[in-house]
């Protein structure tokens, strides 16, 4: 038979399935240390979250993230934690959590832990207990080694390295009391615990339980890909040169500390753990490759990470630049993330947190590319990320070594500046006040930003166009159209005619219920772009129709050739025709 072939209008390119609370709403991701303080110590705790949450509810937030609130000694500002059932009294009380959690679920919000299970406080009864003696039952709670005879001087056993630095940077400290080393893939006060030990297994499935209990909606999982070391203690392949001027963690090859196959029976356990408690949910820290990022997905018989951050587009791409002011790399990211999601996978998009540098600073400080970028990602396919204060274009403050507070950043001098985190951890900006309406106290844990006059949400809400009033129309149309998170990215178009396109445009179709739909981003703050857009997205005559705009003043006509305003992003819908070959 002769092939041919006819263009048809496709009618109905996804059938809707139930979808979960988590992948309609947007996570906010809240450092409490630095979002609000109520109690006029300079530190924000667990009844500032409280007072909040009508905001969040405005903003559009369905669930937030709260970074370690556990009891700890805060040299790594809860994630060395030394005590996996109780509240920090800095934070709060257990009691505190407890309303939170009831007041969060009143307004349909839901609160997720951090859970740091790689490693403890060295503080941790848990680990004095494994240090008292060789012969200790916890012992074996935690790894540990004699070390190696070189030329009768006793070293670790291998050179891997802590992944913050410090000193030689060694991963293993000596213990005199036992005459052994310990591991900790990140600072000496936070040993490894050993899950090749199947009672540290179990205590660890019993900390998400006692949260789950409380009523946790579930929790961001730290460090997961250090979970297991390679048995055998081999070197790690070493950089030389680079070592030089970085620290060894950062010039390593990673192969036997991090994603060892293994790990995936441990979070297995985690995924049934939570399932024992309906509506819950998983979400991993995975820095990693996408092949290897995909993998903590699971399988639909065996399960992991409900979602597994999505990284590709917060920072450096694995040693490659991945510089967001650039609309032809924002098109090459987005396109390799949605290739390798597998098809009963849902996505995410993580432009921030608390370990990076803030997207202002990453985009130079343009406020208005950063509006841009910030939308064009909330208005895609998959469960947006927001990090406290990205929603007013919070950015990065300078803080000397003479202030630092972060690990990171002490245990590195000279290079502090590119490793402490500090400044994407100051407080959130909530007013042109007294250290912007975050603290009663003249002294705040971190100083409050410079800019903190006219970046505020008090300022900001007041601006029809503020960063706040773009990204608030955005999550608030977006939570009226669950179809839209719930879609799948269909093609990202990479070659456009015309050197402004080929530039300054981004362009994502989806599916979106049973409509074919496109996000299209202007990556251009000060110029249009004018576009013939039925053509750019293979639409049958006169069909697009446009959802949404940024634009507050956009008009739905969409004109030949339709101009995007500079910076705008806007949300089509239309009849796609396809080829059918016969």
């Amino acid at each position: 038979m002769a092939s041919m072939a006819r263009r048809v209008l496709l009618l109905s390119l996804w059938v809707a399935q139930a979808s979960h609370w988590w992948e309609t709403e947007v996570m906010y991701q809240i450092y409490p240390r630095s979002f609000q303080d109520s109690n006029g110590d300079g530190t924000g705790d667990l009844k500032g979250i409280k007072s909040r949450l009508p905001y969040l509810k405005d903003l559009g937030v369905g669930f937030v993230w709260i970074s370690p609130v556990m009891k700890s000694p805060m040299r790594d500002f809860g994630y060395d934690i030394s005590d996996f059932h109780d509240i920090d009294a800095l934070f709060g009380s257990l009691q505190d959590f407890k309303d939170l959690v009831a007041a969060a679920d009143k307004m349909g919000i839901k609160v997720l832990m951090d859970f740091v299970p790689n490693h403890s406080s060295n503080e941790s009864k848990w680990f004095l207990e494994s240090k008292s003696s060789k012969t200790n039952p916890k012992r074996n709670w935690y790894v540990w080694h004699p070390g190696v005879e070189v030329n009768g001087t006793r070293q670790p056993p291998n050179n891997w390295a802590s992944n913050f630095g410090g000193g030689a940077g060694s991963a293993w400290t000596w213990d005199s009391s036992t005459e052994e080393y310990y591991y900790h893939a990140f600072g000496e006060f936070q040993p490894d615990l050993n899950y090749r030990n199947p009672e540290v297994v179990e205590a660890m499935q019993e900390v998400l339980r006692f949260w789950l209990r409380l009523g946790a909606g579930g929790f961001r999982i730290d460090a997961v890909p250090f979970l297991l070391e390679d048995m055998q203690l081999r070197d790690e392949a070493l950089n030389e040169s680079c070592a030089k001027t970085q620290m060894a963690w950062n010039c390593m090859v990673h192969n036997y500390t991090n994603n060892n196959p293994q790990n995936h029976e441990i979070i297995q356990g985690w995924r049934k753990t939570v399932d024992e408690f309906e509506g819950r949910v998983m979400f991993g820290e995975i820095y990693a490759p996408l092949k290897d990022l995909m993998q903590y997905y699971g399988t639909p018989e065996k399960p992991e990470f409900n979602v597994p951050f999505n990284f590709e587009v917060l920072g450096a791409d694995f040693g490659e630049p991945n510089d967001l002011r650039q609309a032809p790399i924002v098109r090459r990211a987005v396109r390799a993330y949605a290739a390798a999601l597998p098809d009963w996978c849902h996505g995410n998009w993580v432009l921030g947190n608390h370990d990076n540098h803030r997207l202002m600073q990453r985009l130079h400080n343009d406020t208005r590319l950063a509006t841009t970028v910030y939308n064009f990602f909330n208005l895609l396919p998959g469960t947006p990320v927001v990090y406290q204060g990205d929603e007013i274009a919070m950015r990065d403050e300078f803080i000397p070594y003479a202030l630092c507070r972060d690990p990171m950043c002490l245990k590195n001098p000279e290079t502090f500046t590119v490793s402490g985190r500090d400044p994407e951890r100051t407080p959130m900006q909530w007013s042109p006040g007294p250290q912007a309406g975050f603290s009663s106290n003249a002294s705040t844990w971190l100083p409050v930003n410079s800019d903190y006059v006219t970046v505020n949400v008090e300022t900001e809400k007041a601006q029809k166009t503020s960063p706040w009033s773009v990204m608030r129309s955005v999550l608030q149309w977006r939570k009226n159209h669950s179809e839209l998170a719930t879609g799948k990215i269909t093609e990202v178009p990479g070659d456009f005619q015309g050197p402004a396109l080929q530039k300054d445009l981004v362009l994502v179709k989806f599916t979106m219920g049973d409509m074919a739909a496109a996000t299209v981003g202007n990556w251009n703050s000060a110029y249009s772009l004018a576009m013939d857009l039925p053509s750019l997205v293979k639409a049958s005559g006169g069909s697009v129709q446009i959802l949404f705009s940024t634009d507050p003043d956009r008009t739905k006509e969409v004109a030949t050739p339709f101009v995007l305003l500079a910076g705008e992003v806007v949300v089509i819908t239309f009849k796609e025709e396809i080829l059918i070959q016969a």
